[in-house]
């Protein structure tokens, strides 16, 4: 399932991570509309959605509206558009498969991308790595302690999350801070963007 400049996009689920899914589609896709699942986001949230052009709302829409539906892994099936997406086949898409996708636009060619999952010891997994790799390579890792260039020993950035969208956040710090690893090392909750040379579940 690919996404298309002609798609008309939802994106489910604005609290973890959705709201960056939905910016960053909204310059490839034709349309994109973005639910507020659990209504945690104030008005002027919403407002600034709007006004990049993204429709919002904090109720559920038609899902055959729509050519593709974006749903974070965890999201209850009994969600009304998810189950109106089943019983129409209208595509439903994981938030980690968006971002897959989304990843494209960032050129990862020369860069070694590792994605670490599980329930346990992510952070401490992505850490070590780190600190091995960083001994001959230039390694950046984000993780829940922070984006960190392993370098210069420095946090480039705090207080991301590791939701599959943070990985986008990320690169973008990276960019801005005009730094140029060769190995990417991201902590993701859930599961993998299926963009990784190597994928590694802890327990």
């Amino acid at each position: 399932m690919q996404l298309k400049s002609s798609s008309k996009v939802c994106v489910l689920d604005l609290t973890h991570g959705g709201i960056v899914i939905a910016r960053k589609l909204k310059k490839i896709v034709s349309s994109v509309s973005a639910i507020d699942v659990y209504k945690t986001l104030d008005t002027g949230e919403l407002g600034a959605l709007e006004d990049e052009g993204i429709n919002t709302s904090q109720d559920t829409l038609k899902a055959t509206d729509f050519d593709i539906i974006i749903a974070p892994v965890h999201l209850d099936l009994k969600y009304p558009m998810l189950v109106e997406a089943a019983e129409n086949s209208v595509p439903v898409m994981s938030h980690h498969e968006a971002v897959g996708q989304l990843l494209e636009e960032y050129d990862p060619t020369g860069k070694t991308i590792i994605e670490i999952t599980g329930t346990k010891a992510k952070t401490s997994t992505s850490t070590l790595l780190a600190e091995i790799l960083s001994r001959e390579k230039k390694v950046v890792s984000h993780t829940s302690r922070g984006l960190e260039d392993w370098g210069t020993r420095t946090i480039i950035k705090k207080g991301l999350s590791i939701t599959p969208a943070s990985v986008l956040v990320a690169l973008d710090a990276i960019r801005e801070a005009g730094i140029e690893p060769e190995v990417l090392i991201f902590e993701i909750s859930l599961g993998g963007t299926g963009c990784a040379d190597f994928g590694i579940i802890t327990t």
